[in-house]
Protein backbone atom coordinates (compact mmCIF):
# COMPACT_ATOMS: atom_id res chain seq x y z
CA UNK A 1 0.00 0.00 0.00
CA UNK A 2 2.61 2.66 0.68
CA UNK A 3 4.38 1.72 -2.75
CA UNK A 4 1.16 2.67 -3.88
CA UNK A 5 0.53 5.71 -2.73
CA UNK A 6 4.12 6.88 -3.22
CA UNK A 7 3.77 6.24 -6.85
CA UNK A 8 0.61 8.04 -7.17
CA UNK A 9 1.55 11.10 -4.65
CA UNK A 10 4.62 11.54 -7.00
CA UNK A 11 2.87 11.06 -10.39
CA UNK A 12 -0.25 13.46 -9.74
CA UNK A 13 0.39 15.42 -6.43
CA UNK A 14 4.69 16.10 -6.20
CA UNK A 15 5.37 19.50 -5.84
CA UNK A 16 8.51 19.40 -8.80
CA UNK A 17 5.59 16.71 -11.51
CA UNK A 18 2.72 20.13 -10.75
CA UNK A 19 5.74 23.05 -11.76
CA UNK A 20 6.72 20.70 -14.91
CA UNK A 21 2.88 19.90 -15.54
CA UNK A 22 2.17 23.62 -15.74
CA UNK A 23 3.70 23.98 -18.65
CA UNK A 24 1.88 22.13 -21.09
CA UNK A 25 -1.45 22.95 -19.47
CA UNK A 26 -0.15 26.78 -19.52
CA UNK A 27 0.10 25.50 -23.60
CA UNK A 28 -2.77 24.35 -23.98
CA UNK A 29 -4.65 27.20 -22.22
CA UNK A 30 -2.94 29.40 -24.96
CA UNK A 31 -3.79 27.23 -27.57
CA UNK A 32 -7.45 27.49 -26.50
CA UNK A 33 -6.90 31.30 -26.82
CA UNK A 34 -7.31 31.44 -23.10
CA UNK A 35 -4.12 33.67 -22.86
CA UNK A 36 -4.30 35.57 -19.27
CA UNK A 37 -5.41 31.73 -18.37
CA UNK A 38 -1.93 30.25 -19.50
CA UNK A 39 0.19 33.14 -18.16
CA UNK A 40 -1.45 33.24 -14.69
CA UNK A 41 -0.91 29.35 -14.56
CA UNK A 42 2.95 29.53 -15.22
CA UNK A 43 3.10 32.67 -12.87
CA UNK A 44 1.22 31.29 -9.99
CA UNK A 45 2.89 27.98 -9.63
CA UNK A 46 6.27 29.24 -9.99
CA UNK A 47 6.22 32.30 -7.70
CA UNK A 48 4.09 30.28 -5.02
CA UNK A 49 7.28 27.65 -5.77
CA UNK A 50 9.32 30.52 -4.81
CA UNK A 51 7.80 31.85 -2.14
CA UNK A 52 7.87 28.41 -0.46
CA UNK A 53 11.23 27.94 -0.97
CA UNK A 54 11.98 31.33 0.59
CA UNK A 55 10.19 30.38 3.98
CA UNK A 56 11.17 26.74 4.12
CA UNK A 57 14.81 27.95 5.54
CA UNK A 58 12.79 30.65 7.68
CA UNK A 59 10.53 28.22 9.97
CA UNK A 60 13.62 25.76 9.49
CA UNK A 61 11.63 22.99 10.72
CA UNK A 62 13.19 19.21 10.47
CA UNK A 63 10.31 16.45 8.71
CA UNK A 64 9.55 13.59 11.12
CA UNK A 65 12.25 11.57 12.40
CA UNK A 66 12.95 7.96 11.28
CA UNK A 67 12.59 6.93 15.26
CA UNK A 68 9.32 8.33 15.29
CA UNK A 69 7.52 7.41 12.09
CA UNK A 70 8.00 4.42 9.51
CA UNK A 71 9.75 5.90 6.53
CA UNK A 72 11.77 3.90 3.78
CA UNK A 73 13.34 6.77 2.17
CA UNK A 74 12.82 10.00 3.79
CA UNK A 75 12.59 13.24 1.32
CA UNK A 76 15.36 15.80 2.12
CA UNK A 77 14.95 19.35 2.90
CA UNK A 78 12.72 21.15 5.41
CA UNK A 79 9.74 20.20 6.36
CA UNK A 80 7.12 23.35 6.39
CA UNK A 81 5.18 24.28 4.79
CA UNK A 82 4.46 20.96 2.79
CA UNK A 83 5.57 21.81 -1.01
CA UNK A 84 3.64 19.01 -2.29
CA UNK A 85 0.13 20.19 -0.80
CA UNK A 86 0.97 23.48 -0.93
CA UNK A 87 1.53 22.72 -5.15
CA UNK A 88 -1.53 20.86 -5.16
CA UNK A 89 -3.91 22.98 -4.30
CA UNK A 90 -2.58 26.27 -6.23
CA UNK A 91 -2.53 24.20 -9.27
CA UNK A 92 -5.54 21.67 -8.85
CA UNK A 93 -7.56 24.50 -7.37
CA UNK A 94 -6.84 26.94 -10.10
CA UNK A 95 -7.90 24.30 -12.80
CA UNK A 96 -10.82 23.87 -10.70
CA UNK A 97 -11.56 27.37 -10.36
CA UNK A 98 -10.63 27.59 -14.10
CA UNK A 99 -13.98 25.44 -14.88
CA UNK A 100 -15.85 26.86 -12.37
CA UNK A 101 -15.53 29.96 -14.47
CA UNK A 102 -16.81 28.88 -17.75
CA UNK A 103 -19.98 30.19 -18.96
CA UNK A 104 -20.94 27.10 -20.67
CA UNK A 105 -23.76 24.36 -18.54
CA UNK A 106 -22.40 21.74 -16.87
CA UNK A 107 -22.47 18.23 -18.21
CA UNK A 108 -22.57 15.22 -15.61
CA UNK A 109 -19.37 14.05 -17.76
CA UNK A 110 -17.84 17.97 -16.95
CA UNK A 111 -18.78 17.91 -13.67
CA UNK A 112 -17.07 14.27 -12.88
CA UNK A 113 -13.93 15.93 -14.45
CA UNK A 114 -13.88 18.75 -12.41
CA UNK A 115 -14.29 17.11 -9.25
CA UNK A 116 -11.05 15.33 -10.04
CA UNK A 117 -8.51 18.11 -8.97
CA UNK A 118 -10.39 18.56 -5.69
CA UNK A 119 -9.82 14.55 -4.93
CA UNK A 120 -6.41 14.78 -5.61
CA UNK A 121 -6.30 18.55 -3.35
CA UNK A 122 -7.87 16.09 -0.39
CA UNK A 123 -6.12 13.22 -0.76
CA UNK A 124 -2.47 14.40 -0.49
CA UNK A 125 -2.09 15.88 2.68
CA UNK A 126 -2.99 12.89 4.29
CA UNK A 127 -0.78 10.40 1.99
CA UNK A 128 2.53 13.23 2.99
CA UNK A 129 1.44 12.31 6.51
CA UNK A 130 1.32 8.30 6.00
CA UNK A 131 4.39 8.42 4.33
CA UNK A 132 6.14 10.24 6.95
CA UNK A 133 7.77 12.97 4.89
CA UNK A 134 5.35 15.57 6.95
CA UNK A 135 3.90 16.55 10.38
CA UNK A 136 0.29 17.55 10.34
CA UNK A 137 1.01 20.66 10.57
CA UNK A 138 3.44 20.71 7.53
CA UNK A 139 0.25 19.66 5.76
CA UNK A 140 -2.10 21.81 7.48
CA UNK A 141 0.34 24.84 6.59
CA UNK A 142 0.82 23.73 3.08
CA UNK A 143 -3.14 24.11 2.84
CA UNK A 144 -3.04 27.11 4.28
CA UNK A 145 -0.44 28.61 2.05
CA UNK A 146 -1.47 27.35 -1.54
CA UNK A 147 -4.99 28.49 -0.16
CA UNK A 148 -4.10 32.15 0.30
CA UNK A 149 -2.12 31.69 -2.61
CA UNK A 150 -4.70 30.56 -4.84
CA UNK A 151 -6.78 32.94 -3.26
CA UNK A 152 -4.47 36.04 -4.26
CA UNK A 153 -3.42 34.96 -8.15
CA UNK A 154 -7.35 34.51 -8.18
CA UNK A 155 -7.99 37.87 -7.17
CA UNK A 156 -4.75 39.36 -9.52
CA UNK A 157 -6.64 36.95 -12.25
CA UNK A 158 -10.07 38.63 -12.13
CA UNK A 159 -8.99 42.33 -12.07
CA UNK A 160 -6.84 41.35 -14.85
CA UNK A 161 -9.64 39.73 -17.30
CA UNK A 162 -11.80 42.43 -15.99
CA UNK A 163 -9.33 45.08 -17.47
CA UNK A 164 -9.60 42.74 -20.65
CA UNK A 165 -5.33 41.96 -20.32
CA UNK A 166 -4.24 39.59 -23.11
CA UNK A 167 -7.51 38.80 -24.06
CA UNK A 168 -7.15 38.68 -27.93
CA UNK A 169 -10.87 38.18 -28.72
CA UNK A 170 -11.45 41.83 -27.37
CA UNK A 171 -8.49 43.32 -28.78
CA UNK A 172 -9.45 42.22 -32.16
CA UNK A 173 -12.59 43.52 -31.68
CA UNK A 174 -10.84 47.07 -30.88
CA UNK A 175 -8.35 46.54 -34.07
CA UNK A 176 -11.98 46.38 -36.19
CA UNK A 177 -13.39 49.40 -34.42
CA UNK A 178 -10.73 51.61 -34.91
CA UNK A 179 -9.99 50.38 -38.50
CA UNK A 180 -13.89 51.00 -39.29
CA UNK A 181 -13.35 54.96 -38.28
CA UNK A 182 -11.10 55.76 -41.00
Amino acid sequence: MRSFVKVLNNCLCSEAFLNVLAVPLAMLLWKMRLRLEAVMTLAMCWTSMLARRAIKPLVDRARPSVRLVLVKNQSRGKSFPSGDVASSVSLWGWMFALGLLQKQEMQTRKKFLLSLPLLLVALVGPARIYLGDHWTTDVLGGYLFGGGWLGLSLRLYLMLREKGVLNSEQRLEERSISWSHW
